[in-house]
């Protein structure tokens, strides 16, 4: 009996210890569940946090083993030998991009649904996890960019709206420059482009270079409308009987007074209601963005709920109250619909990636 009751006294404090991590563990998940309506990266600090957690419960539930002090500082002393191996091994890998991850999520220097360009990757951002980060190319294929590589790369991130778009074409200087930019400028407004403005970026021994620049209101047709800006300053510069061809070839052809400009210039379709390529190329990645649209709108919603619950504690008037209990109700019936419907998003996008 006595043996038992032992027995029974030894393992209870380890137990008692594994007990306290799982709940903490536990707590930590369902923390960051509350919290993942309104934190868009909470997975990289819900990550690091489960993981040193679950360090130090194996090291604490070492030291309350009931074995022998000798043997469980061998035990601990192999334990320190694999953790350090492990971050040896590691330390430029593992351990880099889980920094990096960390470091990215606080500096919020993108989030889902964002257009960037990392090197020579260019496309919108679907998931940031604690280790990598998924974007979506112009392709439409996907792409895992470890944290590390993009901490250690500038990160070019495309404006929501008044982004610039532009492009570049050579012309000789036989042509009017002023005749030139106005063209570019027409270019820049057929294509709907606002404010439209021309560089000379370059005087060559044979051509000059002009850059057309115009401001986009909505980013998510970036590629589309690079593509349109293309086609309309050709269309644009043939119908003003403006030739793009290399100086250098004019000066060494044998023809007599040909012009390398289509007869006829191809009428423009009404595409208004054709869906973009954009909404075709990242489809997962709008899914994404809407997802954090949602997210962003319960953000309003809490900072209303607080702004009417201290408005609350002011008034007196009793129908008054009535009226802001009301309201704070029909938002927080709101934020639960909004969070159910993120739920179930979230799960569709899980089916549709697998």
């Amino acid at each position: 009996m006595e043996n038992a009751i032992k027995i029974i006294e030894s393992i209870i404090e380890p137990t008692i210890v594994l007990f306290a991590f799982a709940i903490l563990l536990v707590l930590n998940s369902w923390i960051f569940k509350q919290l993942k309506s309104t934190a868009s990266n909470g997975n990289i600090t819900k990550g690091a946090i489960s993981f040193i957690l679950t360090l130090v419960g194996i090291l604490a539930f070492i030291l309350v083993l009931p074995i022998d002090k000798s043997l469980k500082g061998q035990i601990l002393s192999f334990l320190g030998i694999i953790i350090s191996a492990g971050i040896a091994l590691s330390s430029t890998t593992v351990l880099g991009n889980l920094i990096a991850g960390i470091m990215n999520n606080s500096m919020n220097r993108f989030r889902n649904g964002d257009l960037i360009k990392i090197g020579d990757f260019h496309g919108r951002v679907i998931k940031k996890s604690i280790f990598h980060t998924e974007i979506q190319l112009e392709d439409s294929n996907f792409i895992t960019i470890p944290n590390l590589y993009i901490a250690n790369n500038p990160v070019k991130l495309t404006r929501k709206s008044n982004t610039v778009i532009s492009t570049s074409v050579s012309l000789g200087y036989d042509l009017s420059r002023v005749t030139i930019e106005e063209t570019l400028k027409d270019a820049a407004i057929a294509t709907g482009l606002t404010d439209p403005y021309v560089y000379i970026t370059n005087l060559g021994d044979f051509s000059v270079i002009y850059k057309i620049h115009g401001f986009l209101d909505d980013s998510s047709k970036f590629f589309s409308v690079s593509s349109l800006l293309n086609a309309n300053v050709m269309d644009k510069l043939h119908e003003n009987n403006i030739e793009i061809v290399s100086p250098t070839f004019m000066n060494q052809r044998r023809v007599d007074e040909k012009n390398f400009i289509p007869n006829q210039v191809a009428e423009k379709k009404d595409s208004s209601d054709e869906k973009s390529p954009e909404d075709l190329i990242f489809d997962e990645a709008i899914k994404s963005e809407k997802i954090e649209i949602k997210k962003d709108y319960l953000k309003v919603i809490d900072n209303k709920q607080d702004a009417l619950k201290e408005k609350l504690k002011d008034l007196k008037d009793d129908i008054g109250i009535k009226k802001i209990k009301s309201i704070i109700k029909r938002n927080e019936a709101l934020k639960e619909q909004i969070k159910k419907n993120i739920e179930t998003q979230i799960e569709k996008n899980k089916d549709s990636s697998v």
